[in-house]
C-alpha cells in the first residue's frame, strides 16, 4: 500500500496531520517534499461558494472549499478554532499544539 500524507515537523518529529491506517509499530519508508502550494486561482462567485459548502459530505471537503473563500483580516482561524473543539471533547486534535504535542 502506498499512500501520500501531509504532516507537520515540529520540535524533530513528523506528525501526520490525520490518523494513518497503520499497524501499531508498523515500519515504513518515508520520502520527504514540502507540500505543493496551491495554484492561482479565478475568483469563485459567492453563490458556487455556497452551492459547493452546501454539496460537502466530509469535513476535508468543507475544508477544501472555505480555501476559495476571501481572506479574513478579522484574526480568527477557523481551523483552530475547529481543531480545539476536537480537544475539548476528547477528539484527536488535527493540529500539533504549541509544545509540539497531538
Amino acid at each position: 500500500m502506498t499512500m501520500t500524507i501531509r504532516a507537520v515537523y515540529t520540535g524533530g518529529v513528523l506528525r501526520p496531520v490525520q490518523p494513518l491506517a497503520l499497524a501499531e509499530g508498523a515500519t515504513v519508508e518515508v520520502t520527504v517534499a514540502p507540500a505543493a502550494t496551491a495554484p492561482a486561482t479565478t475568483p469563485v462567485s459567492e453563490e458556487e461558494i455556497i452551492r459547493r459548502i452546501q454539496a460537502c459530505k466530509t469535513y476535508q471537503e468543507w475544508l477544501e472549499v472555505t480555501k476559495l473563500l476571501p481572506a479574513d483580516d478579522g484574526g480568527y482561524d477557523i481551523v483552530k478554532a475547529l481543531d480545539e473543539n476536537r480537544r475539548w471533547s476528547g477528539e484527536r486534535p488535527l493540529l500539533p499544539d504549541e509544545g509540539g504535542q497531538p
